[in-house]
């Protein structure tokens, strides 16, 4: 099982009790074995305060997503693991240790960087058309960069996609054998302050990131720690049911053909 060599921690701020106590509870549910990682401030960076000052554009939430995302990478390398990163607002489907074994097969044959637990890739509605109608970040003023006009493309496993616009980065894992390569990219880009989850799209024509039909994980509605207010992760059902679906028995054959069909 995949799992087996991966350094799994999910990312948890001190003051968030609420979604501690969530995460473990979950985590016991499904029977995956994690670590807390501190939520980190962007001032307890210890890469250096001119570091942090290129990513001022960014709220200080998103600068403390990043840098405790980068630090599971980090530990994940020390340890010769992969990396599993997850945020602490997610929920697993019923059957994750099925999928994982699907994953893991997939994985143990193909060439790959990073694996999409749970991703929102279909989102149109997250994209920007620039002149040259491709999709571009609204931070790059028009400039196109990724996803080759495509977000994903079939694989040789129905279940499977590669993903060339994936936007989330609540649940994933990261080669280790491509950490170091992602983590160097990161800070070549890093002077377009963007949060991790944009980067990561610019980054995907660079990887090989794949994703599995329905969704793995998905996000609860809460008070978000990185904008203001309650973040609304229930609005993505409208995406359809290859978002999320909490058990592959309800995924039916017919639903599976639509879309591998519309790719």
């Amino acid at each position: 099982m995949i799992l087996n060599n991966t350094y799994a921690s999910f990312i948890n701020l001190d003051h968030r009790k609420d979604r501690l106590q969530h995460m473990e509870a979950e985590l016991k549910r499904v029977n995956i074995q994690a670590v807390r990682t501190r939520g980190m401030l962007p001032q307890e960076y210890k890469g250096g305060a001119a570091y942090v000052q290129v990513m001022q554009n960014r709220t200080k939430g998103a600068i403390g997503c990043h840098f405790s995302q980068v630090a599971v990478m980090q530990e994940a390398l020390k340890q010769n693991k992969h990396a599993l990163v997850m945020e602490d607002d997610l929920v697993f489907c019923n059957d994750i240790q099925s999928r994982l074994e699907t994953i893991t097969e997939f994985t143990n044959t193909h060439d790959w960087d990073v694996f999409w637990l749970g991703s929102t890739f279909h989102q149109q509605a997250t994209w920007h058309k620039s002149n040259n109608g491709l999709h571009s970040h609204p931070d790059l003023k028009g400039k196109c960069f990724c996803v080759l006009n495509r977000d994903v493309e079939k694989t040789d496993n129905e279940r499977i996609v590669r993903t060339y616009g994936c936007w989330s980065t609540y649940a994933y894992i990261v080669n280790v054998n491509s950490i170091q390569k992602i983590l160097d990219l990161f800070d070549k880009y890093i002077h377009l302050s963007m949060g991790i989850d944009w980067l990561f799209i610019l980054l995907q024509p660079q990887l090989k990131t794949y994703s599995f039909i329905p969704g793995c994980v998905k996000q609860f509605d809460n008070q978000s720690d990185i904008g203001k207010g309650i973040t609304k992760f229930s609005a993505f059902s409208g995406l359809g049911r290859y978002w999320f679906q909490s058990d592959l028995k309800y995924f039916d054959r017919a639903t599976l053909n639509q879309f591998n069909n519309s790719i």
